[in-house]
């Protein structure tokens, strides 16, 4: 059996699947799995020629995605229909923002099985905040906030070469679509209306809230297009926070004098909003082992095995049973994640949206590249995404009209 997969432990990835992979051939010592690792572009690219491989092309069985293209796969024929492999199978104690990303839409048939979901969330160093601010919580309440922050933090380490206020969680070192989601949101905004009809990526609330998160790289708060690893991280102390949507309460505990905070993403408008990210499996249509690639999926998302996972990448389980026992296992993360959790959004689950994220993230790359040759206009930025939403609009008249 291969499984395609993306790198969810960062440099621990293969480290992470060799133990998660041996448990399960331990069950089951008759299955031989072999692991893929690919970034998600290269991924949501091979999406489109995993139909029609040619002979030397290998086919895998099982695959993970994000919980956004199951509409997508489904309208490709690439994804295998999980109700009719096993008419038993179901999401009844699945977490509830996660289930609509598993259906065909418009039906109940289940073409992608939920394995573990991320939240987005601050996460700040209490020692370097604590120079800067004696109220934390109520300073990082709103955007603006966080922007006389990050001016003071880099006031205080102007002295400490490398230093950013904020580090870039983002692996190529770019600007996240999915970290503006929220500031997004907080202006009102959206990709599209509520009945999913038309975009609204040209309109106002949606251009300020993308000017919000990149005002970090404009005010030189946070390092763009720059070495991962090499400048501006929390750990060596060269940033003081980050916006990620791995969770916070374990990642830094191995870090002996680091206290890291974890808040709400502050808000740019009057409602705090956090991204929800879900991750899924589907069998591929191809596969010629669908049975133990469905013993796989189960595996999965046993509680043990949820628990077992989530532990390794810093995520959350995407089952109430284990998500209950992992949130309960720790008063911070109860106290820290409950209202962050009550504030999440996920993107919808129409065939377009994968789509319509990759138009965006091409047009945030070559935003980050324009400010690092110092020639960014905000002119520039609106131009783009109203070209955009032209667009998008095309893509709904085709597809989801």
């Amino acid at each position: 059996m291969i499984l395609w997969a993306m790198p969810d432990s960062g440099d621990k990835t293969k480290e992470d699947y060799s133990s998660f992979v041996s448990l399960f051939k331990k069950e089951n010592p008759s299955v031989d799995v072999t692991v893929r690792v690919f970034t998600r572009n290269v991924l949501w690219r091979r999406m489109f020629t995993i139909k029609h491989p040619t002979h030397e092309e290998e086919i895998p069985d099982l695959i993970q995605v994000p919980h956004y293209w199951t509409a997508l796969l489904v309208r490709e024929g690439v994804a295998e229909n999980l109700s009719e492999l096993d008419p038993g199978l179901s999401l009844s104690s699945c977490l509830v923002p996660l289930k609509a990303h598993c259906y065909q839409p418009g039906t109940k048939d289940i073409y992608s099985y939920p394995w573990w979901f991320d939240l987005s969330a601050l996460h700040y160093r209490a020692d370097h905040l604590k120079l800067v601010t004696s109220k934390p919580e109520h300073d990082l309440a709103t955007w603006d906030g966080l922007l006389t922050v990050c001016e003071a933090l880099r006031e205080k380490f102007k002295d400490t070469p490398g230093y950013y206020p904020m580090q870039n969680s983002d692996w190529r070192g770019s600007l996240s679509v999915r970290n503006a989601l929220p500031c997004i949101w907080g202006r009102g905004g959206d990709l599209l209306s509520a009945d999913l009809g038309t975009t609204l990526v040209g309109t106002q609330a949606f251009k300020e809230g993308i000017r919000d998160y990149v005002n970090l790289a404009l005010k030189n708060y946070m390092p763009i297009l720059r070495e991962r690893g090499s400048l501006g991280t929390v750990v060596s102390g060269k940033a003081s926070m980050m916006i990620s949507r791995k969770q916070g309460v374990s990642t830094f505990n191995a870090r002996r004098g680091i206290r890291v905070r974890t808040l709400p993403v502050p808000t740019t408008g009057n409602t705090y909003y956090s991204y929800l990210s879900g991750m899924n499996l589907f069998i591929n249509k191809l596969s010629k082992d669908k049975k133990n690639a469905l013993k796989f999926i189960k595996f999965c998302t046993r509680p043990d095995n949820q628990l077992r996972y989530a532990a390794m990448i810093d995520a959350f389980p995407a089952f109430e049973d284990a998500f209950e026992q992992f949130i309960f296992s720790s008063t911070q993360r109860l106290q820290t994640y409950s209202n962050i959790l009550a504030s999440a959004r996920t993107l919808p689950n129409i065939t377009v949206t994968g789509t319509i994220m990759e138009i965006l993230k091409r047009i945030l790359a070559v935003c980050a590249t324009q400010i690092v040759e110092e020639r960014f206009t905000q002119a520039s930025l609106d131009r783009e995404l109203d070209l955009a939403a032209k667009e998008i609009e095309y893509l709904l008249s085709i597809y989801e009209g």
